[in-house]
């Protein structure tokens, strides 16, 4: 779900920094047992009205020109469905973002989400399993026991999907996912991704760490950034008027 800002976002903060100085199908008999038990385990966590706090780092490196910003936000949804983003603070090359910008930000970003966009869609996610294949799980000799890996791939050619492996452990937790995007943003010619989970709640397992990597080229110039995200302060609300409350209010 977040790779949260994810690929086009922070790909548009790469290009701007080194600048300036068919779904696959339905394929649900081919789903891995592991993963339909790991689809069912995050489908009971983030049922009803789960909340979190966000915290982005991001570094964009082109030549001589070093580019920074650090945001911290709240995030909201209801059965896993973005509800809203509310961000706190952001600084940018640090400059601390003014009422104003922030509440530019604001808009965009829910906006974006509100359409669909900008997170990565989880092979894991009921939502979106039909838009992936998946290999036999095969076990993993440096993991916990019972921990199994199982590569996925999509078709769909954006930021939104792409080829990686996830590990599933014996509870059926995600314990760690990584990908690399299917599209990536001009003048980036690579870009991984990889997610950690853990447990957010006693009764909830969560992405808990995004780091995000990517490198390219602007004409002669060679060109790096880096995102680092972490969520935490996770809480449930009995609904979404409650959290939405909390949100605005900076309580969340």
């Amino acid at each position: 779900m977040h790779s949260m800002l994810r690929a086009g976002a922070l790909c548009a903060f790469v290009v701007a920094g080194a600048a300036a100085s068919p779904p696959a199908g339905s394929a649900a008999d081919a789903v891995p047992s592991i993963v339909v038990q790991a689809s069912r385990t995050y489908a009971a966590a983030v049922k009803g009205t789960l909340g979190m706090q966000r915290h982005f780092t991001t570094v964009v490196v082109g030549g001589p020109v070093r580019h920074t910003e650090e945001s911290d936000s709240g995030y909201l949804a209801r059965d896993g469905v973005f509800v809203k983003i509310a961000y706190s603070r952001i600084v940018r090359d640090g400059k601390t973002f003014d009422r104003t910008a922030l509440d530019k930000r604001n808009a965009q970003t829910n906006t974006d989400w509100s359409n669909g966009k900008v997170f990565f869609k989880e092979p894991y996610d009921p939502r979106f399993m039909a838009d992936y294949t998946f290999e036999s799980p095969a076990a993993c000799a440096a993991c916990a026991a019972g921990t199994l890996a199982v590569h996925f791939s999509s078709a769909v050619a954006d930021a939104q999907h792409g080829d990686g492996t996830m590990w599933i452990d014996a509870d059926a937790h995600v314990v760690k996912l990584t990908y690399a995007p299917n599209a990536l943003p001009p003048h980036a010619a690579s870009g991984t991704v990889t997610e950690t989970g853990g447990p957010a709640l006693a009764d909830a397992w969560y992405v808990t760490k995004i780091d995000e990597a990517y490198g390219g080229r602007v004409l002669f110039v060679k060109g790096t950034g880096t995102f680092v995200g972490t969520f935490d302060h996770f809480k449930r609300f009995a609904s979404a008027a409650e959290g939405l409350k909390a949100l605005d209010d900076g309580s969340l």
